[in-house]
């Protein structure tokens, strides 16, 4: 892992963003698809904002979501909601381009076959691996919605799972990718700002087994900015 330290979010978001536009322009310029797997939480949404005002052929992307909570996407707790107003509202890409759990489905489980089916047919049987995935990092070593508990199993051969969040998480059932899904990405990438999250990002990078976190393999780079 590389860790990249910027002076703030606004900075970290700039960089991220041209990091990233770069990897679509590079491989869309060719007429080829590149997928892209994101996450919620408040990190990441200015990296979000910005990526929508790149020029992009949006055609060419197919956007996935790393984790989801069982709620619907008006929901203040969305990561569907908050992708929608930060980017995918604000860029002309084809809705069929947009692949996201319906979390409309009542059982979790369900709805996590449910999203599996879905995206082996988008990606063609799971042949091509994601180009990137954008991830976060929880208080306590989570990442996705898999978290430090009895239920997490770092070789679960699944493409996507349900979880339930502990206490104090509001919202407990979530649909996530499993970390054999997240490490068959062709690259991996963190976008954390806020404080408190140095001893998080240390144990991440030192390949700590005591939290998911730390069995996200490389390549991967770890953005972070001065607060953390």
């Amino acid at each position: 892992m590389e860790l990249r330290n910027y002076k703030d979010k606004e900075e970290m978001s700039r960089i991220v963003t041209k990091y990233v536009a770069s990897l679509v322009n590079n491989k869309t310029r060719s007429n080829q698809v590149f997928t892209l797997a994101l996450s919620g939480g408040t990190s990441p949404v200015r990296f979000y904002e910005l990526l929508a005002k790149e020029s992009l052929d949006w055609s060419l992307v197919k956007i996935l979501l790393v984790d989801e909570r069982k709620v619907d996407p008006s929901h203040i707790d969305s990561n569907a909601g908050m992708v929608h107003n930060a980017l995918t509202s604000k860029i002309d890409i084809p809705a069929e381009n947009i692949i996201f759990p319906d979390t409309s489905i009542k059982k979790p489980a369900e709805c996590a076959e449910e999203y599996e089916k879905r995206i082996k047919e988008e990606l063609n049987g799971f042949q091509a691996k994601i180009d990137l995935i954008a991830l976060g990092i929880g208080p306590d070593g989570h990442t996705g919605s898999l978290f430090p508990d009895e239920a997490f199993d770092p070789e679960d051969q699944r493409l996507i799972v349900s979880t339930k969040a502990p206490e104090p998480f509001k919202i407990a059932d979530r649909i996530t990718m499993t970390m054999n899904f997240i490490n068959q990405g062709k690259i991996r990438i963190f976008v954390i700002a806020g404080e408190g999250k140095q001893d998080m990002i240390q144990r991440t990078m030192s390949g700590d087994k005591s939290i998911p976190a730390g069995f996200v393999k490389s390549p991967c780079l770890v953005f972070t900015d001065s607060t953390t």
